[in-house]
């Protein structure tokens, strides 16, 4: 194995500190603050500056590939990072497991200018025990990732980079992974192309095919004007427990993934559910709750970062109605739709 360079040590032996998973807040947000210091200065890239075609999102076949800059300051969504580096950390050491004697085939859809989930996680491992594929549809960010890559001297650790639209791209050799990653989602899976991307890439790739993250789910709250007296700015309070009124899991995003991919003819919906809506007084505010699974046991809850933002919408002043419909299509704009009846 070739002596590692001073910024590849660097990154593996600051990202070692996230494996632990009771590493304190602090302590996380200090490393990762850290990482992105030698990542940004290496690549030119902050996520806060930059040239002017690094500001814009682009359209996939179905979702919105987020800008070169928006893709480098994930990095600084602290929790995720870490719950996410947990997630793969914990998949690559499960796949060695099912599969003993293998170089462990990681393809990642979607990796900014950063790779960040291969430029922290190759240095945990010989290149002999993981090897990675990159998938970006923005030529700026590739260009960043396979410099990085470079740099750090971690070249033993690629196996192939793509430029391509992940919701669209033929993988050659598909079989011959063992984990897809990708964290291509925002909250309530609205907008980027996580869905899109999922059921392009899952029916090539193997059966036992190892995901992370591993499941998003959707719930759906209702509130009362008694329960928020003083609007709904309370709910995002990481320590607020007002528990609403829940009607359950509105969109189960790998039970939906499963029913989508067996259907023989697919018409664009991806998921619909109707639910009764609860008692009048119950209907002031809805709110939905995004919870991802990266691993087992490792999960981002409802506020803990970007992609588990709450949406609350005031539904004051709604017609009489006894149902509430719900419905994600595919398309240009991604977002779980919802409307009464």
């Amino acid at each position: 194995m070739k002596t590692a360079s001073k910024p590849t040590k660097a990154i593996g032996e600051l990202a070692a500190y996230l494996i632990d998973p009771n590493i304190e807040s602090d302590h996380e947000v200090n490393i990762i603050d850290r990482i992105h210091e030698v990542l940004s200065e290496l690549a030119t890239v902050s996520g806060f500056d930059g040239e002017e075609g690094w500001q814009h999102d682009m359209q996939t076949s179905s979702g919105m590939a987020i800008s070169v800059n928006e893709a480098a300051r994930c990095l600084l969504d602290y929790r995720r990072t870490g719950q996410f580096f947990r997630g793969l950390h914990a998949a690559i050491w499960e796949a060695k497991r099912l599969f003993p004697g293998e170089p462990i085939k990681v393809l990642y859809a979607g990796c900014g200018p950063y790779a960040p989930f291969l430029t922290m996680i190759a240095p945990q491992f010989s290149p002999g025990e993981v090897l990675f594929s990159l998938i970006e549809i923005n030529g700026g960010s590739l260009e960043k990732a396979e410099m990085l890559v470079e740099e750090f001297g971690l070249q033993d650790y690629l196996l192939d980079s793509f430029l391509a639209d992940a919701t669209l791209f033929q993988v050659p050799n598909a079989k011959s992974y063992h984990i897809l990653f990708t964290e291509t989602m925002d909250t309530a899976l609205e907008r980027e192309p996580m869905v899109p991307i999922l059921l392009n890439l899952l029916p090539q790739l193997r059966s036992e095919v190892l995901v992370v993250p591993r499941n998003v789910t959707v719930e759906g709250v209702f509130f009362s004007q008694e329960q928020l007296p003083n609007g709904i700015d309370i709910l995002w309070e990481l320590t607020t427990n007002i528990p609403g009124h829940s009607i359950g899991i509105v969109m189960d995003m790998a039970e939906a993934l499963e029913t989508y991919l067996d259907l023989e003819e697919k018409d664009g919906i991806f998921h619909e559910l109707q639910c009764e809506l609860p008692a009048p007084a119950f209907r002031d505010f809805f709110a939905l709750y995004t919870t991802v699974e990266v691993w087992e046991g490792i999960f981002l809850y409802k506020n803990e970062s970007d992609i588990t933002d709450l949406r609350v919408r005031n539904l004051k002043d709604l017609p009489p109605c006894d149902y509430i419909n719900f419905e994600y299509l595919l398309g240009e704009d991604l977002e779980l739709m919802f409307g009464v009846s």
